[in-house]
């Protein structure tokens, strides 16, 4: 029988290990990849071996279960593209019966710790692409693209993940049938509807366990998958009773937002639009005479609901475009000074978004009844 060259004087404390290479990635590059019991390692992709192909790297035995090169997400840097085996590789060891196609080896290995998590941070404890809204499958950013969910044979999500629709369906068509987080068995994909042309099919793809309501988890996930938003600041807002984003858009205080609050005037949906809106326009500014709310949005980079002086004054000058006139710059700047104080009552420096958007007597109404002259 023929021998490998890979396995020839292999110490018995040793073990070869076949790592397929997935869509993406080339070689020279970092990949990372986990044994069973755990150990994950680092290895660079050999010269020549590209996506599609295999290498071998021989790593310390982890004796009693055989080895898999099942590769991890939670183990990869921002810039490393990991990948499940495909069905042929699953389970497969580097013997000789393996590796006589020639494969070649990936050196070095090195061994990587496994990513700190912490009882205290939910955050931590999620897969490395989740935690910055990014496909777990190629590590595209989400927003940028259509994005999918994986369904079993009875059209239920396995998963509250998203990944980037193509991705997906490459994943569905090529990978070993099982979700690339969960390891569940996946039958399909589903397309995430744009929320602005088909609410209700979005609300029913959003919804993970089919309770016909969105918890406040749904809809940050689901927000961080479609949009250009601050993911920190989303995160936070998700455990903040008193945010401004469950105030409004959860107009029953259920702790859910049921369908109807979804299409309401300044409800979840209206939010989302104006997100849109704004990237589709670029620097164009919401006109605050017309539009309060999107107009607070897009200054509110923060998504903090609330907005510093300074901030505000910055978004005055470049809202009536008055950069270039510094006359006018001052003018406005003592304007905003002069009218701070009385919506300013607990002297804070901040305006609370509920104070600005007051119908009549608050803030926005009474810069737009203010400024009208400068």
């Amino acid at each position: 029988s023929s021998i490998s060259a890979s396995t020839i004087g292999l110490p018995a404390t040793m073990q070869a290990v076949t790592v397929v290479v997935p869509r993406g990635m080339k070689s020279g590059q970092q990949i990372a990849f986990a044994i069973p019991g755990g150990a994950q390692y680092n290895a660079t992709i050999p010269l020549g071996v590209n996506a599609g192909g295999a290498f071998i790297v021989h790593v310390p035995m982890a004796p009693p279960a055989p080895v898999v090169a099942e590769v991890t997400p939670s183990s990869a840097s921002a810039d490393q593209l990991v990948f499940p085996s495909p069905p042929a590789m699953v389970g497969a060891m580097a013997t000789p019966e393996t590796a006589s196609g020639g494969v070649p080896m990936g050196l070095p290995v090195s061994r990587t710790p496994s990513l700190p998590t912490s009882a205290t941070d939910p955050n931590a404890q999620r897969p490395l692409a989740q935690r910055h809204a990014e496909c777990p499958i190629c590590f595209e950013p989400l927003h940028k693209a259509p994005v999918g969910v994986f369904l079993d044979e009875e059209g239920r999500r396995v998963s509250p993940h998203f990944f980037n629709l193509e991705a997906a369906n490459e994943w569905l068509r090529t990978g070993d049938g099982n979700c690339p987080l969960t390891r569940k068995p996946v039958a399909a994909v589903r397309a995430v509807p744009d929320l602005r042309v088909d609410p209700r099919g979005w609300y029913a793809s959003v919804d993970m366990d089919g309770d016909g309501r969105l918890s406040r988890s749904e809809v940050v996930e689901a927000l961080k998958a479609q949009l250009p938003v601050n993911n920190a600041a989303l995160d936070a807002a998700a455990a903040d009773d008193a945010h401004w984003m469950w105030q409004q858009w959860d107009a029953d205080g259920s702790g859910y937002i049921e369908s109807d609050e979804l299409l309401a005037p300044s409800g979840l949906a209206a939010y989302v639009r104006e997100v849109f809106l704004k990237a589709e326009q670029g620097d164009a500014v919401p006109d605050i005479a017309r539009n309060k709310h999107a107009w607070y949005s897009y200054w509110d980079e923060d998504a903090s609901g609330s907005l510093e002086k300074d901030e505000v004054v910055r978004a005055l000058i470049k809202t009536l475009r008055l950069t270039q006139d510094l006359a006018k710059v001052q003018v406005m700047r003592a304007t905003v000074d002069a009218i701070w104080p009385i919506f300013d009552e607990d002297g804070s420096g901040s305006i609370e978004r509920d104070e600005f958007l007051k119908p009549g007597d608050g803030l926005a109404d009474t810069i737009i009844a203010t400024v009208g002259g400068i």
